[in-house]
């Protein structure tokens, strides 16, 4: 098979040959057919995650399975699935509480072991989710993390209420669909960017206000939100000085979740938080019922991928696909391995 290999940090990946896969005891084999290219490969790609070097990045997938180890009776061969980038052992306690994205010996797909920027991959059978004939594979890729991630966020983590004023800071593959979501759940949404192409497509994606991104944004954001001032901000940009921004603009009883991740301290006005009675949380990344859910929403017209699925790449193409991202030219791009299932 073909897979595109990260050797160190800060390089380039390697496109070569490998043998396929063998799936063991309680393991699948699942053809890829769509990979979606997101900000954390870009991360990764950097050092920011300490993976295990070589690794085959790619985390964002769907395909089709192929192979059954021992028993594996939970699925079956030619049947199309989501993936769970997410390894986990579904007995610790975290795990029995429902948060297997938090597991205590969780490992990643793209990071601790291969992932899917390959024409194979190998996991555990717990860890891929079975989708419809009629889904789109590229659809279902982007739905896994790039809407799946945000949904969390503002289901879980934030718990967003109708009628209440969200930010979301950062308007790329994360920040959109943040939009999208909040939007759905009938929140208020102020969008925030640097880049009018992507207040633009905030507005498409449902935002009721956008603000671009300079000196005086917190002021604007106060202005826009009205007494009190948001009750939710998602903070989407790998900055410390954003976070910053965030924490100065959140409002009364208002919940900050970071998405975006960087290494660089941020420092906290801890009376800030205690006045307002604001709370700071993290999100990691989502839940596979947070996967079935954002499907769900797609199939019903509720949410869109257009926005993320219109700069499919073939696997040669995978160092062009992050460069296009990272230079800001795509909200998100997706290697493909043909087309259908």
């Amino acid at each position: 098979m073909r897979a595109a290999v990260l050797d160190g940090y800060d390089r380039p990946l390697r496109l070569t040959e490998r043998p396929d896969p063998v799936p063991g005891p309680g393991q699948v084999v699942v053809d890829i057919r769509a990979t979606g290219v997101c900000g954390s490969d870009l991360f990764l790609q950097k050092g920011g995650f300490a993976s295990t070097l070589p690794v085959v990045p790619g985390h964002e997938a769907a395909g089709v399975v192929s192979a059954l180890g021992p028993g594996v009776d939970s699925v079956a061969v030619g049947k199309p699935v989501a993936l769970y980038y997410i390894d986990h052992c579904k007995a610790c306690r975290i795990c029995e509480a429902g948060r297997v994205n938090m597991c205590l010996s969780v490992r990643r797909m793209g990071v601790e072991f291969d992932g899917a920027f390959a024409e194979k991959v190998v996991l555990a059978a717990r860890s891929v989710i079975p989708v419809r004939e009629d889904d789109d594979p590229m659809a279902v890729a982007v739905l896994t993390d790039a809407v799946a991630t945000p949904y969390h966020a503002l289901v879980r983590i934030a718990h967003a209420r109708v009628g209440e004023t969200v930010v979301v800071f950062g308007i790329g593959g994360i920040g959109s669909n943040a939009v999208q979501v909040a939007s759905y759940l009938g929140c208020r949404v102020i969008a925030v960017s640097r880049s009018d192409a992507s207040l633009e497509m905030a507005t498409r994606m449902g935002a009721d206000t956008v603000i671009k991104s300079r000196g005086d944004v917190v002021e604007r954001i106060a202005e826009k939100s009205g007494p009190g001032g948001p009750d939710v901000i998602i903070q989407t940009v790998g900055s410390a000085d954003v976070y910053q921004q965030a924490f100065d603009a959140a409002g009364v009883g208002c919940r900050v979740v970071a998405v975006g991740s960087t290494l660089d301290p941020v420092p906290i006005q801890v009376m800030g938080l205690i006045w307002r009675e604001a709370t700071l949380a993290g999100s990691r990344g989502f839940t596979p019922q947070d996967i079935r859910e954002v499907v769900d929403l797609h199939r019903r017209g509720a949410i869109t991928t257009d926005h993320l699925v219109n700069h499919p790449r073939p696997l040669n193409q995978v160092n062009e696909a992050l460069d296009d991202l990272r230079n800001g030219n795509v909200p998100r791009s997706v290697i493909t391995f043909g087309s259908g299932w």
